[in-house]
């Protein structure tokens, strides 16, 4: 609703026969002293500024926190997680339409982890770093802290996303914690033992 200046949309994400309306609708306004489209969302941690440009468009650098359950909107396999938490997103000032910079372009954390195969509290705090340079975004996952260790690499450009990575029991997990995550492991990839390798 609304004008192109000022206005109001409500966002819907998943495939087009299930698709689930976020709970909060987007605004966005024109802003004459900045020649600039200022966006708004409560899960937004401030406002988000769009200047377009005969090269591309400008975003502002900003937070997204949203919980983690609404990955289940994009259908498998997240709808059989049932992933819980909190999805924390932090991107650098980006151009849209030009080449990545080069240097730290965004953090993606997940928050005190929990899914359904898992009947744990948490499973702990994960992150994923991207990069950028010449030949396009690397990817970076690591473990901050939890029951599992992740590790992971990748890279993503115009041919396309790749990405390999792996999984183990934490030191810090105990034979109680290893049978709650027993479930989660084998749906994770292929499984050799106590380490589980995924991947595209």
């Amino acid at each position: 609703s609304g004008t192109l200046w000022r206005g109001s949309a409500w966002l819907a994400l998943g495939p087009p026969d299930a698709r689930r309306m976020l709970p909060q609708p987007v605004q966005w306004r024109w802003r004459w002293d900045t020649l600039s489209v200022e966006i708004t969302h409560p899960w937004l941690q401030g406002p988000l500024r769009a200047a377009p440009a005969w090269n591309g468009v400008s975003l502002s650098a900003q937070t997204l926190r949203a919980p983690a359950s609404v990955l289940v909107a994009l259908g498998a396999p997240w709808n059989t997680l049932a992933p819980q938490g909190m999805l924390e997103i932090a991107w650098q000032p980006l151009r849209l339409g030009a080449a990545l910079p080069s240097g730290p372009l965004a953090e993606l954390r997940w928050r005190n982890a929990g899914t359904a195969l898992a009947p744990v509290p948490s499973v702990g705090t994960y992150v994923l770093r991207v990069q950028g340079g010449k030949a396009g975004a690397t990817l970076a996952l690591s473990t901050e802290n939890g029951l599992l260790d992740v590790t992971g690499q990748g890279s993503a450009n115009g041919r396309g996303l790749r990405f390999q990575g792996q999984a183990s029991y934490a030191a810090s997990a105990g034979e109680a914690d290893r049978a709650a995550l027993d479930g989660l492991m084998s749906m994770l990839g292929r499984r050799s033992g106590d380490t589980v390798r995924f991947g595209t």
